[in-house]
């Protein structure tokens, strides 16, 4: 026994100068790692569209709630014999402001953007309303909109279509008072979404407006 290179004695380990085997990965396991990672990113881009839809179906619906309710002001703010209106038996009675049925509203302050009135007495259920004109129910007017609400004016994909019908009926009663009212109602339907993601929403606004001043 060499006294310079002592025999190792029992009880002691020694550190092996051999590298750590690694093992790599196996075809299995990479098409696995590619098929979770591929779920993954559908699954976070489907989120995304969602999130776009969503986005997009909120700035209509408050685009549409504000046109609707700009006419309504322009409605209450402009002068009362202005309106023209239809009595408790249909009969239309013209504004002083617009011709026949017209009401002189406005998109802005330099472009005309009438309404046309409708002369049923009964109104129609909210679900006889779509985003095209139609003429199938007798006394009812539809007034078509498309309004570019993202300032795009070379892009009309993305504009707002808006369908209303409009009434203005007289419900002043001389038994009470000699102060004449109107009743006016906008039925409303906007699009959101195009092609197989369109989506019609509807609504309806009412408000009151009578020939005395209020503020």
């Amino acid at each position: 026994m060499n006294p310079h290179n002592p025999a190792p004695r029992p009880g002691l380990f020694f550190q092996s100068n051999r590298k750590p085997r690694v093992r790599g990965a196996t075809l299995v396991e990479l098409a696995i790692s590619s098929t979770l990672l591929a779920i993954g990113m559908v699954a976070i881009f489907g989120s995304l569209l969602y999130s776009r839809k969503l986005s997009d179906g909120s700035v209509s619906q408050n685009a549409a709630i504000t046109v609707v309710q700009g006419y309504i002001e322009q409605m209450k703010n402009m002068e009362f014999d202005d309106l023209p209106y239809i009595t408790s038996t249909g009969t239309v009675i013209a504004g002083a402001g617009a011709t026949s049925k017209e009401i002189p509203t406005r998109l802005s302050a330099t472009v005309s953007d009438s309404l046309t009135i409708s002369t049923a007495t009964t109104l129609p259920s909210l679900s006889t309303l779509g985003i095209t004109a139609s003429t199938e129910i007798t006394g009812v007017n539809e007034n078509t909109k498309t309004i570019d609400v993202n300032s795009t004016p070379s892009d009309t994909i993305d504009d707002l279509r808006l369908n209303l019908r409009v009434w203005i009926q007289d419900i002043s009663n001389p038994s009470i008072s000699a102060t004449q009212v109107r009743s006016i109602t906008i039925q409303y339907a906007w699009q959101s979404g195009f092609g197989t993601n369109a989506r019609i929403y509807r609504s309806s606004v009412r408000t009151i407006r009578s020939n005395v001043p209020t503020y």
